[in-house]
């Protein structure tokens, strides 16, 4: 039994010995195209950009793990707001949020020498550090608040991101969209909690909606 329980252990050993030296680090950047679907409401889509840094786990059957650590700017643009209800009324708004996310991605594809494509399945988790909110009323007087504290913000964001990407070397191209599961703002909230003007404004644009989705595409290099 003990000698069983010697191989058993060295086979892990080895096998976790060999994961790890496969296991490379990365960095990577790219561009955040994101939007968000508001009713009764013009919204226009947001181009940013998100930049960090992974681990790449060599796993079996052509599965890897990915997770990494990076910084995403994500937007929406609205147009022709107006609301009775409010005291300020906006033909543009634009709002951007910068998040620090764990992205968990699980990879699959064929290795085939020269090149690997694979497609991916990538749960994450954010959180808001900061935002930026500006607004042009129609009386040409423009407002604007850059107040974590102010805007009402849901600190804390998840969701789950879909697609595809090739290896090239040590070179890594991707692309994916992404969906937001859960509400930009607290339920618990109201638009009496933040300032007037452009962030009460940007808060009743996303009374009950969603937050933000869209597409990525991210170039990161294998070290």
């Amino acid at each position: 039994m003990s000698v069983a329980v010697i191989v058993a252990l060295t086979l892990c050993s080895r096998a976790n010995a060999q994961i790890l030296e496969r296991t490379t680090f990365g960095i990577q950047a790219g561009l955040t195209s994101s939007s968000a679907s508001l009713k009764d409401l013009s919204t226009e889509s947001v181009s940013k950009y998100h930049v960090g840094g992974f681990l790449q786990i060599p796993l079996a059957g052509g599965f890897s793990f990915q997770p990494g650590l990076l910084y995403q700017v994500k937007g929406a643009s609205m147009d022709s707001f107006s609301d009775h209800s409010l005291e300020s009324s906006f033909e543009s708004l634009e709002t951007e949020v910068g998040y620090l996310e764990v992205p968990l991605q699980i990879q699959w594809g064929p290795d085939l020498i020269a090149f690997r494509p694979y497609v991916f399945a990538e749960p994450f988790l954010g959180y808001a550090i900061a935002v930026k909110s500006e607004g042009q009323a129609k009386l040409s007087i423009s407002s604007s608040n850059k107040s974590l504290k102010d805007s009402g913000l849901s600190r804390l964001e998840y969701g789950l991101g879909l697609g595809g990407g090739i290896e090239l070397w040590r070179l890594q191209l991707s692309a994916k969209y992404f969906w937001n599961m859960g509400s930009l703002y607290s339920e618990s909230q109201t638009a009496a909690d933040a300032t007037k003007g452009v962030t009460e404004a940007v808060k009743a644009a996303f009374k009950d909606k969603k937050s933000f989705n869209g597409i990525m595409f991210t170039l990161g290099f294998k070290f």
